[in-house]
């Protein structure tokens, strides 16, 4: 049975001086904490992760792949061969920490592992667990075209490697064909390489575990390494394409914003009200692939402060992937809301950087509201209200209120006159229906109703009857009355079966 976490661990915890304490710290090898490798969801079928991605290099544009296969004996890596890995990542630190240098194999202990995870290391259930998840990722590959960059090497590589080359287990052979005495892991020749090259992020372990949802976690790992990236730019945000990120994590993405939100907003607002970010926007962008922007929170930026960046340098934004080819793209009703801005007097600049970073929609109602301002420099009231998320003026709201109003009105003015025509189309079809039946009537029949019709009449409208018949003449009314009552009879009569339909 897993061990209950800290709840300390959910919040920022902030000492007297103000400053953040950070947990346990583990160094990730960076590119695996940016590209996928395992799914986030326990029931999730899948064979294969792949990410593309159209990655412009100096002049050169070329498309980059990362592709993870399984073995279907074994199937994909899940969420516990997940936090396998990061106990693994513990070990390969404190030797790190110790030697300075990582080589094959790692000893470790599979109760050691339990220990780390906070799971039950009796009964032999987590120990088979862990001994196969230590196979299966040996077993699963991983083929990088431009995608896996080696520091060493300083190039991206073109390769089909694994995580782990090799795991034996206490009793099994040894390479050198000795029975191991202890369990052995043997890191991949790329993965070595790079750990051993300091191309780790430090990552605050205690937090991560304490990330109730999969996706909060996952994103800590992504936004981590590229918050690198933009530490010291004017513009302190990064963005992802809706679909790169779903690549990365890897999600199945939807095709509609709001599902998109209700899927990625629980681990948003995890990492927001845990101090990682400050806040995030959605940008609808135009079209169907919407634009996430990430703001780095205290907790971020005292892990950038306080980490020694051995393995993130200034070139962090020449080997990390990201949205890169559609920043300076706009569609169509996005430059004519640059246009409109413009015609404000917004400089074209500051209008292209509103339209990036803020909600497509709330620009459009500014645009509008603007002019039930008094302010004198709409230019700089417009700006300012659509970063800083003003009020929309009362006036504004009110016109809108009663714009709204009105158009209920006119719709249900709409869905009235619809509806009393389609009664009074079902009524000349029941006239009509009911006229034809009395025309089939034999005479005898139709005497027989025209006198019941008669006799029915109020005492008023016989008097009526008697003298149009004295003088000769027709009433159209009377003419109305008498063919209601008709229909009342003949109605009676179907209903007694005197008339057959």
């Amino acid at each position: 049975m897993k061990k209950s976490k800290p709840n300390s661990t959910n919040e920022i915890s902030i000492k007297k001086d103000n400053e953040i304490s950070l947990s346990k710290i583990i160094n990730s090898e960076t590119n695996l904490l940016v590209l996928p490798f395992f799914t986030l969801e326990r029931k999730d079928k899948r064979l294969k992760t792949e990410y593309r991605e159209i990655d412009k290099r100096g002049d050169q544009t070329t498309e980059v792949t990362w592709s993870v296969s399984a073995n279907p004996e074994y199937g994909y890596p899940g969420p516990f061969d997940r936090e396998v890995h990061k106990a693994i990542e513990q070990i390969v630190t404190e030797i790190i920490k110790r030697n300075g240098i990582i080589k094959n194999p790692i000893q470790f202990s599979i109760y050691d592992l339990c220990n780390r995870m906070e799971i039950t290391s009796s009964g032999g259930k987590n120990y088979r667990r862990i001994k196969k998840t230590l196979e299966k990722i040996q077993m699963t590959g991983i083929k990088s075209v431009g995608t896996f960059y080696s520091k060493e090497d300083k190039q991206w590589i073109e390769d089909i490697f694994s995580l782990y080359d090799r795991v034996v287990f206490t009793g099994k052979k040894l390479p050198n064909n000795e029975i191991a005495d202890n369990n052995y892991l043997f890191l991949g020749s790329w993965y070595l390489q790079s750990l051993n090259s300091f191309h780790i992020k430090p990552i605050d372990y205690t937090y991560w575990r304490s990330l109730k949802s999969k996706i909060g976690s996952r994103l800590y790992e992504i936004l981590g390494v590229k918050f690198y990236g933009v530490r010291n730019k004017k513009e302190d945000f990064i963005r992802y394409k809706y679909s790169t990120l779903c690549q990365l994590l890897p999600v199945t993405p939807y095709r509609f914003i709001s599902d998109a939100k209700r899927q990625l907003n629980s681990g948003n607002d995890e990492l927001k009200n845990s101090g990682f970010i400050s806040k995030y926007t959605w940008s609808e962008n135009g079209n169907k692939d919407w634009l996430i922007y990430y703001w780095p929170g205290e907790r971020a930026k005292e892990e950038m402060k306080r980490a020694k960046i051995k393995s993130i340098d200034d070139r962090t934004e020449e080997y990390l992937l990201g949205p890169k080819e559609d920043v300076n793209k706009y569609s169509k009703e996005q430059a004519d809301l640059v246009n409109k801005l413009v015609k404000i007097n917004v400089s074209k600049v500051t209008a292209e950087k509103l339209i990036k970073n803020n909600d497509q929609e709330l620009i459009k109602k500014w645009i509008e509201a603007i002019n039930y301002t008094n302010a004198e420099d709409k230019a700089a009231y417009i700006v300012k209200a659509i970063r800083e998320n003003w009020q929309f003026p009362e006036e504004y709201l009110r016109e809108i209120k009663e714009e709204e109003q009105k158009e209920e009105r006119e719709k249900t003015e709409v869905i009235k006159i619809k509806q009393q025509e389609e009664e009074n189309k079902k009524r000349q079809e029941e006239i009509k229906k009911i006229e034809q039946m009395f025309n089939a009537l034999n005479p005898l029949q139709q005497e027989e109703i025209k006198k019941e019709t008669e006799n029915r009449l109020p005492d008023f409208w016989k008097e009526k009857l008697n003298k149009v018949r004295v003088k000769g003449e027709t009433s159209k009314l009377l003419e109305v009355v008498l063919e209601e009552k008709r229909r009342e009879i003949i109605k009676e009569w179907i209903d007694s079966g005197r008339i057959k339909v």
